[in-house]
């Protein structure tokens, strides 16, 4: 068992705010997942999503934007986010936890069996390590990295939700 001085609560809240990261993204409530960052982020992830500094701070709100901008193309996402692991650095916390996330358009029309095709599924691999602050009462995400452990499924369902998305009318 690893001891950490980071005490239950502050556990459970950052955990709360990972799932609520997860809830939002795959229930494509921006709002919610707005609610889990900091006014500014800094965001590394070694997807190629981006071509952003990971040393320079997004505006939650643009961080936010470009993740609605593929999310909102995908039929259906489901991000499953475990195994949080906790370490003091000053008045922040960073959270390192597992991710496997699945993203998901269903070419051939929605099916009678959820069952996808392997055309039709991508899925993402990898740990998230999160650096946690609380602000005005609140958790809330000041940085973060995914680094990518590996993916399966085609690449291009990312560019088809794109496409899919920008077509999308608000």
């Amino acid at each position: 068992m690893t001891v950490t001085d980071v005490s239950l609560e502050e556990r459970a809240a950052i955990i709360d705010v990972y799932n609520a990261y997860a809830e939002g993204v795959d229930t494509k409530n921006w709002a919610m997942v707005r609610n889990c960052f900091a006014d500014e982020v800094m965001i590394d992830y070694q997807t190629g999503a981006h071509d952003r500094d990971p040393n320079v701070p997004w505006p939650a709100d643009e961080w936010v934007g470009g993740i609605k901008a593929v999310i909102n193309g995908f039929d259906i996402t489901r991000h499953i986010i475990a195994n949080h692991r906790f370490e003091r650095d000053g008045d922040a916390v960073i959270c390192r936890a597992y991710l496997t996330a699945d993203h998901i358009i269903w070419k051939h029309g929605e099916p009678e069996e959820p069952n996808a095709a392997p055309d039709e599924l991508s899925r993402v691999v990898g740990e998230y390590t999160n650096r946690c602050q609380n602000i005005d009462g609140a958790w809330k995400v000041v940085a973060s990295r995914l680094t990518v452990t590996y993916s399966t499924g085609p690449d291009e369902l990312f560019v088809t939700a794109m496409q899919r998305a920008a077509a999308i009318v608000e």
